[in-house]
């Protein structure tokens, strides 16, 4: 467990940000490009303001290499297990009807020979034999 949380700890390298600057080009943009840019400035700003060290950065950097660590097996491996679940439970089904067809197949060839035998005894009475 140490183990994992020093390896946690080597990418958690906050870095301090800088405050946001307003791109000095602004009055010559157009009116996508300006309100692009507020729009960034705002986002910065916040992050800013929220974190001026840069840990809330740093938290979403490494929560994201977490994420990609755990979601890349998960959408790789969980379809396969579940397919591979699904063909055992195919067969396993399978396997009890050819069980089940194989207890009543004797079943019904006995029964098939005591009423042929039934029947033979029956007409031989009524036939007087």
């Amino acid at each position: 467990m140490n183990k994992l949380i020093d390896q946690i700890k080597a990418h958690w390298n906050p870095q301090p940000i800088d405050p946001p600057q307003v791109d000095p080009e602004l009055p010559k943009l157009n009116g996508l490009q300006r309100a692009t840019e507020s729009f960034r400035y705002t986002i910065l700003s916040i992050e800013w303001w929220l974190s001026p060290n840069g840990t809330i950065r740093a938290w979403l950097k490494l929560n994201s290499k977490i994420g990609s660590v755990l979601i890349i097996p998960a959408i790789l491996v969980v379809p396969l297990i579940t397919f591979i679940l699904w063909q055992v439970s195919k067969w396993i089904a399978w396997l009890v009807g050819i069980a089940g067809n194989l207890i009543l197949f004797p079943l019904a060839a006995l029964a098939a020979v005591v009423i042929t035998l039934a029947v033979i005894a029956l007409l031989r009475i009524i036939m007087g034999k």
